[in-house]
């Protein structure tokens, strides 16, 4: 099912019935939460001013609508710190003396039947009415510029102008002034973000109003409260779980926190001439998140599910005779990750799609007015399932001079010192704040991608990661195959060959990764196979290497399998750790409730990081003194390998402070040398007391007796002298009180003056310590270079343990191919192989490939009844070279082949409705650009081409195709039913022929035409097939068997005919007299 985008139009279409109802025990998590959902009755709308009036606009003055038993929010005139909770088991009490209850009704649940048919019952349909009327008759839908013929833009621009941007909602002032301060401050919030769901706190509360509130209670199956605007809502404590269920339905998420507590805001009105909307604490949008932009916080929960959310930026220039410049920035926001690139494309944008391809889109933006025709039908057709936005040129979509300078002025790249710095890539591709010009594009998209994480408010956190690297596109016109890394699958072979996917993939049959970043990067080895020998070797040995030592593999696997995605918790590590986020972004003044969780939560994330790289240090002693040469270089620390050493890195964080201690108290307390803040304090308190000892053995002196200190707080360092000392006290000594006959307290300057050091250094103290968790996440990201290196071993050191475990559990015939390099002789063996994502390989049938070899063209033309397996076995022949090149092992007994440059594929038959394309030009254009662009280094796979017209110009066509492939000499497997084209290259010595066999009843039978049974073989044998038995398959399709049987008898007729034709052919151009009298020998009539 296709993800809902919440556009403004969506919120007026029917509601759909919510799946699933979040109801309190799945929202709570300890007791300590148990205030969520039915604690105590929540009032219709809690306000955070002093008007009386919970109204919105004109409202009526009752309501019939039922009380959502919830929760309460809190006031805003209480501090987080001074909140309370209501136990559930009080609930009752609680609910008896509120003066506004409704008992004894229940709230109305977001539950909706089926519709109902013709024959259901009146009672049935009246309850669908009510439930549909439930979401229409809010007051959102009654108001004049949320009516669809009224709808502007910010800037009251209508939907059919060309710059209208349907992010935003024009709310007329004149409306704005009727509101409350919450309902007003919630408006203008809205009207710059109408694609988005708000999550606005009001006290402890996370609040949906009006067409938001309706979301929440179809898809998040809350109740509505009481009131005439549409209102629901959740506890701060649940954001976590509330937050996921829309986004996996398509939602833009924000944030909306309180920014000051009430008595800050009754600070800031004081003295001043203060309207109503004045008297209304602050609040900022915090964070965006979405499908595509998801950067996790203290505050939510992990996604489980390893698969990168792509948001791409295209900048498009047009270049000479139908090809375009592209300028490219990729963002994975959860890892900090840009990929960027600019190219020359073809027309078809071949290498644009294979990017898309490699790296799967969730969210597309381009410039608004300046993409080509050509390039929007592209994304239209085959990518009108991906969100794509349209932002406006130099305002949204920046220059690539105002980027630089934007870059350059932000926060981003400063050290804690504030020092700037460019990331190591902006040196390629500018000359400081100057863009060079053959990168002015792929400037031009990062800027894109800038100003939507400025928008969203994850700019901070995600570009400061300074994870820019450059995308080279694979190269589709390389000449010299000496400098080509990889083989280059397009598109349309990645997709033909179904490599990619969870389901009956190549990756899905590979996959036995024990971790997220090996999982991804399984997904880019099989979209970039080496075309490098010597590489493929180095893979294959090592894989190899963990096959003959099972025992050594489950051990790695098993460090592997507790290792967490620490890709993803780096980024999180970062973001805890960022100053600039405390001082320059609206979360480091937001008013949270659950502070002490969020800590806790931010402690186990950096606990679970740190116990992750201590996990994955193990491996280098598994492979101690391992003889393959990638596995040490994977495994082991310099100068062996290229492992880093972390040992000392993560020992200084292990001693940094008591992490069972941390991790229950919510705080962290350095111990000494960690943090020189903290360090330096706690030096001036020792030097404070240090004193105070001192001068107390001073004063024991100077009375002759043990003098000791009392008092507390601030009342603290008094000297309490025994009474009968005490008349040695001069001037100098102020009297402070007295126990009657047992002591009297004294203090001097000296104590006042230390007592007076003591508070500002402890003062100092806790403001240090309230930041100290900060700093120790600062200081591990400083390390980031560090656990990158480390990562980049592990990821490829889990893809290698997966493709052995693969070959490993395989209980086929199964070898390591011999992989040589290009040659002029380009040639492909492979014995008793299998698809490698059959899924019953105990009936499946091996098949044996020969190209280039003697006795064995490179070119095959396959024929044989429909359903024989004819493009399965070409598919199979396709995967075994990826998974070859790969440095895999195959499912065969044996393979060998020289390099391949790239792989093409022409199969299926599609047409094109959008661009007025029929069947067969989708076909002639994919079979041009195979002659465009194939060498003698290519696999070409062609299934049935010419079948989109008439037998006579598909025929003619496909005869001249294989004519002009056999000159390119390149190894191609081509499969027809056109039995002319076969009988046109039968002597030809540069093509081989080959039939899927099967046997045949009821063929040769002349006294009745009688339906064929056909028993596929699936084992392919020399020579041409003479039929295609197409009959038997209108058989197996359920054809009327009488229909069938009609149609033989006119194919006989037409059978009988060529014959005849050919016959007479014979006899007329031919000069041997044994030709004619076969010719006249094979004719049956």
């Amino acid at each position: 099912m296709a993800k809902r985008q919440s556009t403004l139009f969506n919120y007026f279409s029917s509601p759909k019935v919510p799946k699933k109802e979040v109801t309190k025990k799945e929202i709570a998590k300890s007791d300590d939460e148990e205030e969520i959902i039915t604690t105590k009755k929540r009032h219709r709308q809690v306000l955070d001013d002093s008007s009386d009036s919970d109204n919105e606009g004109n409202k009526k003055k009752t309501s019939k609508r039922d009380v959502r038993s919830s929760s309460s929010s809190e006031s805003e005139n209480s501090s987080p710190n001074k909140s309370k909770k209501v136990s559930v088991k009080n609930k009752k009490n609680k609910e008896d003396s509120d003066e506004e209850s409704v008992s004894p009704k229940k709230p109305v649940k977001a539950v909706f039947t089926k519709p109902v048919s013709s024959e259901s019952s009146s009672q049935e349909s009246s309850t669908n009415n009510e439930a549909t009327d439930m979401h229409t008759s809010w007051l959102h839908n009654t108001l004049d510029f949320l009516k669809p013929e009224n709808i502007r833009d910010i800037n009251k621009r209508k939907p059919d102008h060309p710059e209208y941007d349907s992010r935003t909602l024009y709310v007329p002032e004149k409306y704005l002034a009727t509101l409350t301060p919450v309902m007003k401050q919630w408006w203008e919030l809205k009207s710059r973000h109408m694609d988005t769901v708000l999550f606005f706190k009001v006290g402890k509360f996370y609040e949906l109003y009006h067409m938001d509130a309706v979301v929440g209670v179809i898809e998040l199956g809350f109740s509505y409260m009481k009131g005439e605007f549409a209102h629901s809502g959740f506890p701060e404590s649940a954001y976590g779980k509330m937050l996921p269920i829309l986004l996996e339905q398509g939602y833009k998420v924000a944030r909306v926190e309180q920014t000051e507590t009430p008595e800050m805001m009754a600070e800031r009105c004081r003295g001043k001439s203060t309207t109503k909307f004045d008297k209304v604490v602050k609040r900022e949008l915090c964070q965006i998140t979405s499908d595509a932009v998801c950067v996790y916080t203290a505050q939510m929960e992990d996604w489980q599910n390893e698969k990168p959310r792509f948001m791409i930026a295209i900048c498009t220039k047009d270049g000479a005779y139908g090809t375009a410049r592209i300028g490219v920035c990729l963002v994975e926001t959860s890892m900090g990750f840009f990929h960027l690139s600019e190219f020359d494309d073809d027309k078809h944008f071949s290498r644009l799609l294979a990017l898309f391809t490699e790296f799967p889109p969730v969210l597309i933006l381009t410039e608004k007015g300046t993409v080509s025709k050509e390039l929007s039908e592209l994304l239209q057709t085959h990518f009108k399932d991906i969100k794509q936005d349209s932002l406006v040129t130099k305002s949204q979509f920046y220059t690539a001079y105002d980027t630089l300078e934007k870059l350059s002025s932000a926060c981003y790249f400063r050290d804690s010192e504030g020092n700037f710095a460019w990331p190591e890539f902006f040196k390629t591709v500018a000359d400081d704040c100057m863009p060079k010009p053959e990168y002015e594009l792929v400037i031009r998209s990062l800027g894109a991608c800038m100003w939507y994480l400025k928008d969203c408010k994850v700019d901070i956190q995600v570009l400061s990661m300074k994870k820019f690297k450059w995308y080279d596109p694979l190269d589709f016109t390389l000449k010299d195959k000496r400098n080509q890394d990889h083989l280059v699958l397009d598109s349309a072979t990645i997709h033909n060959l179904e490599l990619l996917g969870f389901s009956n993939t190549l990756k899905s049959v590979l996959d036995h990764c024990k971790t997220s970043f090996g999982k991804r990067l399984l997904a880019r080895w099989i979209c970039r196979p080496l075309c490098d020998p010597v590489k493929i070797k180095e893979r294959q040995n090592a894989i190899k290497h963990l096959v003959n030592d099972t025992s050594l593999l489950q051990d790695v696997q098993n460090i592997l399998k507790e290792t967490p995605d620490l890709e993803r918790l780096l980024m999180k590590i970062h973001t805890y750790g960022s100053k600039s986020l405390t001082t320059q972004h609206p979360d480091g003044k937001a008013i949270l409730y659950d502070n002490k969780t969020y800590s806790k939560n931010k402690i186990r994330d950096f606990l679970k990081t740190l116990k992750g790289f201590e996990k994955a240090c193990e491996i280098t002693h598994l492979f101690k003194g391992c003889e393959d040469r990638l596995l040490r270089k994977l495994t082991q620390v310099k100068p062996t390998g290229g492992f880093e050493d972390l040992s000392e890195t993560l020992r200084y964080f292990e001693n940094a402070f008591d992490q069972q201690e941390a991790e229950k108290e919510g705080k962290i307390i350095p111990r000494k040398g960690v943090v020189e803040e903290f360090d330096e304090v706690e030096d001036t308190i020792d030097s404070i007391n240090k004193k105070l000892n001192d001068y107390l053995k001073e004063q024991s002196k100077f009375f002759g007796c043990s003098v000791k200190y009392v008092g507390t707080d601030r009342k603290r360092f008094q000297l309490e002298v025994p009474d009968n000392k005490s008349h040695k006290a001069t001037e100098k000594y102020r009297l402070e009180g007295s126990k009657k006959g047992a002591s009297k307290k004294f203090t001097t300057d000296t104590t006042r003056e230390l007592l007076a050091e003591m508070i500002e250094a402890e003062g100092i103290r806790a403001k240090v310590i309230l930041d100290i968790s900060r700093k120790i996440f600062e200081k591990f990201s400083s390390k980031q270079d560090q656990f990158d290196r480390v990562i980049q071993c592990l990821t490829v050191l889990d893809v290698i343990c997966s493709l052995a475990e693969y070959a490993k559990n395989y209980s086929y015939d199964i070898c390591l191919p011999n992989v040589l390099p290009f040659s002029d002789e380009p040639k492909l063996i492979i014995q008793d192989g299998r698809h490698p994502c059959a899924q019953n390989l105990d009936s499946f049938v091996p098949n044996d490939t020969m190209m280039g070899v003697d006795g064995f063209p490179s070119l095959i033309v396959i024929t044989g009844p429909n359903m024989g397996g004819k493009s399965t076995l070409m598919r199979q022949i396709a995967v075994i070279c990826v998974m070859a090149q790969m440095g895999s092992y195959v499912p065969a007994s044996k393979c060998e082949l020289t390099l391949l440059d790239r792989i093409f594929t022409r199969l299926g038959a599609q047409d094109d409705l959008t661009k007025a394309q029929s069947t067969f030009y989708v076909e002639l254009s994919e079979a041009s650009c195979i002659l465009q662009y194939a060498t003698k280094h290519s696999l070409v796979i062609i299934d049935e081409l010419g079948r989109g017209t008439s037998t006579h110009d598909g025929n003619a066509i496909a005869t001249s195709y294989v004519k002009k492939l056999t000159e390119f000499k390149c190894r191609t497997t081509f499969s027809t039913h056109y039995h002319s084209l076969v009988d046109h290259f039968t002597d030809s010595p540069e093509v081989q022929l080959g039939h899927m066999a099967c046997m045949i009843e009821n063929e040769d039978n002349e006294e009745e035409i009688s339906v064929e049974h056909v028993t596929f073989l699936y084992k392919m044998a020399k020579g041409r097939c003479p039929k295609s038995y197409g009959f038997n398959a209108a058989r197996l399709a359920g054809l009327d068997n009488k229909l069938i049987s009609e149609g033989m008898a006119v194919a006989r007729r037409f059978e009988d005919r060529n014959k005849l034709w050919n016959a007479f052919q014979t006899s007329i151009h031919s000069k041997q007299i044994s030709d004619i009298r076969r010719a006249i020998t094979s004719l049956s009539v």
